[in-house]
């Protein structure tokens, strides 16, 4: 009867181990289901399917730089994230006027022009995402983050419509979703 008793108590210590296993894969599965890690995600725009994402905080700024369509030369546009996860437009520098380039200041923004380049500075213009079709042959949209170029052709198709917004992602999309940058 003594050794009933004994694989009776072993079979509860087991019991127990099991359960207390379970318990933690649970916690830990739906920790990786919580979205808590806030990024700037890139997701085709038709579909919304994650293409690249990389982690952003309100202080770091990131660019796009492209050649325009129309007057071949290169446009640089500069963004933060707010506090509130809007991206804000800072600063756009260009060499020629032309169809979707700024003519001058608005506000409290600066226009100036310096080496053959037009600057609008101290903007503060919000978008909640902002839209953009790559371009299939010139244009070249490259995204400037963190002293590092990433061409848009490396995680979307040329041509296509993208959509760039903040997320708040959980660590599984941060695994396995889309191209980390950064």
């Amino acid at each position: 009867m003594a050794w009933a008793e004994e694989i009776s108590l072993v079979h509860v210590f087991f019991m127990k181990r099991i359960n207390v296993i379970i318990f933690v894969v649970m916690c830990l599965s739906a920790a990786m289901m919580y979205p808590f890690l806030s990024g700037v995600v890139i997701e085709e725009g038709e579909t919304g399917k994650l293409l690249a994402f990389f982690k952003m905080e309100p202080s770091k700024e990131f660019s796009i730089t492209y050649i325009h369509s129309i007057h071949k030369t290169p446009v640089l546009e500069t963004y933060h994230i707010n506090q509130e996860g809007q991206i804000v437009q800072t600063e756009m520098r260009f060499e020629e006027f032309g169809v979707g380039m700024p003519s001058g200041a608005t506000g409290n923004e600066v226009f100036t022009q310096k080496d053959g380049t037009y600057i609008l500075s101290n903007m503060n213009r919000t978008f909640p995402s902002l839209d953009i079709r790559t371009g299939q042959i010139i244009a070249n949209h490259t995204l400037l983050f963190e002293g590092r170029e990433y061409p848009f052709s490396s995680f979307s198709e040329k041509g296509s419509w993208v959509r760039l917004k903040t997320e708040k992602l959980n660590v599984w999309q941060w695994m396995i979703g889309g191209k980390k940058l950064g």
